[in-house]
């Protein structure tokens, strides 16, 4: 089996790949987070395809080790960014006892249902991103598939009045790989409800002959916390500001959700041709909004004194 695509990269009916990128103007690099890969259509011609329209140098997020090391075979760097979570859909994630009850709550709140993202269901979405609890905070970008919401598919918890409760999408990274893009859910929403909707879309995809799901990467999550591989100086500076703003985006918090089907945790890389420096990696928090985050919550803290009640 080939290395697998990078993470939100999708196989698609496409005759030609579709690369999306954006210009990182410190670094001088072109991150690709984004692409749309024929079934047909190998690493090795991707590789090459980038080479070809990126000779100043391009990044690529959300690698597997496998990839990230291919990527890696003539030169660049890589750099651990976090973890993310893998349900074999062989096995039995969804079969504690505690989570079983909590399905079976929810089971009465609605039905399951596959949308096509046509004009009027992107709406539905969108509006459903508005009403999420995190929706007042800047909203991250550029790491999971938003709009437009090419090559995915969605997947519904409907009340019985037909509201949406919540949604997931899916894009296809291989034959059997399923990779999660979106999780929402209204704020305030009953207990259970996600948990109900991923045991829906479980079914469906092995149901489908899916072999493994990707619930989506932890970012920042295992860098340096093994005492078995060494952190570089970069890894442990990311740790740091994640841990210093854990607030701004509780990436712990996600963990803990996501562990709770029982996943096993791969290790998530990014790759650039041209080598990681401090550059890159401020590039890329302004460029995935987290820097608008931190920049919220600092201006957030300096204003509380002129603005609390005395």
């Amino acid at each position: 089996m080939q290395e697998p695509l990078p993470l939100s990269w999708a196989r698609s009916g496409t005759c030609e790949p579709v690369y999306r990128s954006i210009s990182l103007p410190l670094s001088r690099a072109t991150w690709i987070p984004f692409a749309n890969i024929p079934k047909n259509y190998t690493l090795s011609s991707v590789k090459k395809d980038l080479e070809d329209l990126f000779p100043e140098g391009f990044l690529v997020r959300g690698c597997s080790k496998q990839t990230a090391g291919f990527f890696k075979q003539k030169g660049g760097a890589v750099l651990r960014t976090g973890a993310e979570a893998v349900l074999c859909l062989q096995n039995g994630h969804f079969e504690k006892k505690s989570l079983r009850k909590l399905l079976h709550q929810a089971e009465k709140k609605g039905r399951i249902v596959e949308v096509p993202l046509n004009d009027e269901n992107k709406k539905h979405l969108l509006a459903l991103q508005r009403q999420a609890r995190h929706s007042a905070k800047p909203q991250l970008a550029n790491v999971f598939r938003t709009y437009p919401f090419d090559a995915c598919r969605c997947f519904v918890l409907c009340s019985f009045a037909d509201e949406w409760l919540a949604a997931v999408t899916i894009t296809t990274r291989e034959d059997a790989l399923a990779h999660t893009e979106l999780m929402l859910k209204r704020d305030n929403s009953p207990p259970g409800i996600m948990e109900f909707l991923l045991a829906g879309v479980f079914d469906v995809l092995r149901q489908e002959g899916f072999f493994e799901w990707s619930l989506g990467e932890v970012p920042f999550f295992h860098l340096g916390q093994r005492r078995n591989v060494p952190s570089r100086l970069e890894e442990s500076i990311v740790v740091l500001i994640a841990e210093l703003f854990r607030d701004v985006y509780d990436f712990r918090g996600l963990f803990y959700f996501k562990n709770k089907f029982y996943p096993q945790w791969r290790d998530v890389y990014l790759y650039s041709l041209q080598g990681i420096s401090l550059l890159t990696l401020a590039d890329m928090a302004v460029k995935t909004r987290y820097a608008a985050l931190v920049g919220q919550k600092v201006f957030n803290v300096l204003k509380e004194p002129f603005f609390s009640d005395r």
